[in-house]
C-alpha cells in the first residue's frame, strides 16, 4: 500500500505523566509511516513534557510544543491545528491506547475514498486504578447502529444526518479521538474547539457536520479508551455539569431541526440525553451534601424551562433502565427521583463496577 495520505496526530498533553509513555509508544510503532505528532503540554505539572521531549530526540515524526501558561484542552487542541500540515487531523488522548494498525487502516479507506469525516470504531476499558487491569470493557462499534457491513460510507446528506443522530446515541459521535478529519474542511472553515469545558469535543463534531458532505463509519474497533480513575483532560470538577449538557442537546437539537430531519427517533435519542443528564446531576448534587429540599426546588424550577417542557414528550419507553431512572423525571415524579438518584450516588461510591455497567444501558 502506498502511503501517499499523511496524518497529523494531535495530542494534548497535562498531567499525564503515568500514561503518555504508552500512547506515544503506541504511535511510535504504527505500521504506518506517514504521520506527524504534534504534542502540545498545556503547561503540564508532572513528566509529562520529559517524556514527551523524549520521543521527539529519537524519532523525527514526533513535535513539541509548549503553551507559555496553561490554557485548557480546547486551546492546546488549536494549537496543534495551527501546527498541522497533514491531509487528515487526529486528536488522540495521551491517556487511552491505539492499535498498532489504527493509521494503515484509515490511510486504506482513504486512499479509495477522501470522504470528509472517517469514525472509527473503540472499546471503552474501565481497569483497576491500582493493577490497570481490565475489569470491564465495553465496545462500541458499527454493529450497535444495526449495520451489517464492515464500512458504510455515503456523500447522501439525508443519510449523514440520519447516522449523526444513530452515532450520538451509542455515544459515538461525541468523541474527537475516535475520527480523522479532513485537515482543509477544518482550515478553509477556522473550525475551533470552543473555550467551554466538558462538551467542547461534540460541539467541534457538530461544527464540523455542519460542512461535512461524505462519511465513513468503520466497523474496526482502532481506539480504546482507558478510564482507570485517572483525572482526563476534559474532567474534573464541574459546577455547571447540566448547563452544559443542556448546551449540547440544544446544539444538537437546533442542528437537526436546520437539516430538517428532527424526527421522532432524533426526539428520543435528545430526550434520553437530557434526562440521563438530569438524574446525574441530581446524583452530583447528592454527593455535593446539597439539601434535598434544595435538590426538589431546582427540578422543579428546571421542570418550568421551554427544553424539559419538549424533552418529556419524547422520552422511549424501551428498557428498564429509562423506566427506573428516567421516567420518573419527565412525569415530574420528582421525589421518586431523588430516592433513585440516591442509590444511583450509593452505588456509584461502594460499588463502581456495578456502576459502570449500569451507566452503559442506555
Amino acid at each position: 500500500m502506498s502511503e501517499n495520505i499523511k496524518f497529523s496526530v494531535i495530542m494534548p498533553t497535562y498531567g499525564v505523566g503515568d500514561y503518555i509513555g504508552d500512547a506515544l509508544g503506541c504511535l511510535s510503532m504504527q505500521t504506518y509511516d506517514n504521520f506527524e505528532v504534534i504534542i502540545v503540554d498545556d503547561c503540564s505539572p508532572d513528566k509529562s513534557g520529559e517524556i514527551a521531549n523524549s520521543f521527539t530526540q529519537r524519532d523525527d515524526r514526533f513535535f513539541y510544543v509548549k503553551h507559555s501558561e496553561n490554557k485548557g484542552v480546547s486551546e492546546a487542541r488549536n494549537t496543534g491545528i495551527e501546527h498541522a500540515t497533514g491531509d487528515y487531523i487526529l486528536f488522540l488522548d495521551p491517556d487511552d491506547l491505539y492499535e498498532r494498525d489504527l493509521l494503515r487502516v484509515c490511510a486504506a479507506v482513504l486512499e479509495r475514498n477522501p470522504v470528509d469525516l472517517l469514525v472509527y470504531s473503540f472499546t471503552e476499558d474501565y481497569r483497576n486504578y491500582e493493577s490497570g487491569r481490565i475489569e470491564y470493557r465495553k465496545c462500541v462499534s458499527l454493529e450497535q447502529m444495526d449495520y451489517d457491513d464492515d464500512m458504510v460510507t455515503t456523500s447522501d446528506p439525508a443519510t449523514i444526518h440520519k447516522m449523526a443522530m444513530q452515532m450520538e446515541a451509542i455515544t459515538m459521535l461525541g468523541y474527537p479521538w475516535n475520527k480523522c478529519y479532513k485537515t482543509s474542511v477544518i482550515k478553509e472553515h477556522s473550525l475551533k474547539f470552543q473555550q467551554i469545558k466538558h462538551v467542547e469535543d461534540i460541539l467541534f463534531n457538530c461544527d464540523f457536520l455542519d460542512y461535512t458532505t461524505s462519511l465513513t463509519v468503520l466497523n474496526d474497533v482502532l481506539y480504546h479508551y482507558r478510564n482507570q480513575g485517572q483525572a482526563r483532560l476534559t474532567g474534573g470538577a464541574i459546577d455547571d455539569y447540566f448547563k452544559l449538557q443542556k448546551i449540547r442537546v440544544q446544539r444538537i437539537y437546533d442542528q437537526q431541526q436546520q437539516w430538517k430531519t428532527c424526527d421522532f427517533e432524533a426526539l428520543g435519542t435528545l430526550s434520553k440525553i437530557y434526562f440521563r443528564s438530569f438524574q446525574s446531576a441530581m446524583v452530583r448534587q447528592i454527593e455535593g451534601g446539597i439539601k434535598c429540599d434544595d435538590i426538589l426546588k431546582w427540578c422543579n424550577a428546571e421542570s418550568e424551562t421551554e427544553l424539559y417542557q419538549e424533552m418529556k414528550k419524547y422520552l422511549p419507553d424501551d428498557s428498564k433502565t429509562l423506566k427506573f431512572l428516567y421516567k420518573p423525571l419527565a412525569q415530574g415524579m420528582f421525589g421518586t427521583a431523588l430516592k433513585r438518584a440516591r442509590i444511583m450516588e450509593y452505588t456509584k461510591h461502594h460499588f463502581p463496577g456495578i456502576f459502570n455497567r449500569a451507566k452503559q444501558l442506555r
